[in-house]
């Protein structure tokens, strides 16, 4: 069973204040009970279900949209009860008897919801102890409720200041914590950058000595060269004097040997160089023992070929360091090898025998 207990103006009375309540079951659409008190009097009355099915009907609306628009008029408050005006009329048949009708204003015009038929009560003391009654409770009922909500809205209240606290703290952390970050990565960065440039100085560190090791080595080899046309002429230079030295008599060719020895230069010595001495001088040494007499004509015939085939070894000797002493004594015996018979006179080959 639900109620509902409100203040209302009636047009036609306007210095009088009265009080509705309705009660009703399920909805107004089931039918409803009405009750009229203006503290001194009291009336009551019923709308049941067939006439709020004939209202509809007259009204030409829908059930629902009659019952939320007869809801609102009965029982709303506040700007929602704005919209609707109440009359009340006294039946002309029957004494004490009043109608009251409530209606629909939009725009200046009035829609006409439906009338209840109101008969005084015999005891209003007992309705106006009801009203009174349910003024309490349902102040009592607000009042709950409005502790209920207070409590909610300051538990609200003070989850809102910790969860604003715990922002709080989050977010200077969370500063804390990006400066900290910021802070090694920077000095995390400036390590590294002072690295590579290390590495980078270090690199041509190196790639200039290696450039100066270069540069000297380069110097070196080229100071330390010696040009073939020089080494050329000290071997020209120095077999002109030898030729002259060895080509004067006969006591001093058979004395050769030993001063052709001398005649080396140390500095410049190879092996083949003796082997070839040696082959030459024992050649020489041969033909003055065998036939003495045939040695002065043989000096004109000879002397040409074995000073030209001399300097020729002392020039590849300066050019051609490298030969080894089995090289250097084939040449040396080819080119002293002896006259060819093909030249000899026949007074030197009387003299052999």
């Amino acid at each position: 069973m639900s109620a509902s207990v409100r203040e209302i103006s009636i047009s036609s009375e306007p210095g009088r204040a009265f009080f509705l309540k309705v009660d009703w079951t399920e909805d107004l659409g089931e039918g409803f009970s009405v009750t009229l008190c203006d503290a001194v009097s009291a009336w009551n009355g019923k709308v049941s279900q067939g006439d709020v099915q004939r209202e509809a009907e007259e009204m030409e609306m829908e059930r629902e949209k009659y019952i939320h628009d007869l809801q609102l008029a009965l029982t709303a408050e506040g700007r929602q009860a704005a919209g609707y005006a109440f009359h009340l009329s006294p039946d002309s048949t029957c004494s004490g008897v009043l109608h009251l009708s409530y209606e629909k204003v939009q725009r200046d015009i009035s829609f006409s919801l439906g009338s209840v038929e109101l008969r005084p009560v015999l005891e209003p003391t007992v309705v106006i102890k009801d009203l009174i009654s349910y003024g309490l409770q349902r102040g009592a009922r607000l009042q709950a409720s409005n502790d209920q909500l207070q409590g909610q809205n300051q538990r609200l209240r003070e989850e809102h200041d910790h969860i604003k606290a715990e922002m709080d703290r989050y977010v200077h952390g969370k500063e804390n914590l990006e400066q900290e970050l910021y802070s090694r990565f920077v000095v995390v960065l400036n390590e590294k950058k002072a690295k590579i440039r290390g590495l980078l100085e270090n690199i041509r560190q190196l790639q200039d000595e290696l450039d100066e090791k270069e540069k000297s080595l380069r110097e070196g080899s080229a100071g330390t060269r010696i040009p073939p046309r020089e080494s050329e002429e000290q071997g020209e230079t120095s077999t002109p004097a030898k030729d002259e030295y060895e080509g004067s008599t006969d006591e001093e060719q058979s004395q050769s040997p030993p001063r052709f020895q001398a005649a080396k230069s140390p500095a410049r010595e190879l092996p083949a160089h003796s082997s070839i001495d040696d082959s030459l001088t024992e050649s020489l040494t041969d033909i003055i023992d065998i036939a003495p007499c045939r040695k002065r004509r043989q000096r004109h015939l000879q002397g040409p070929e074995v000073k030209k085939a001399t300097q020729e070894v002392q020039r590849k000797e300066s050019t051609e360091p490298a030969k080894s002493k089995e090289e250097g004594r084939r040449k040396a015996s080819r080119r002293s090898a002896p006259i060819p018979m093909d030249n000899v006179e026949p007074d030197d080959l009387f003299d052999d025998f």
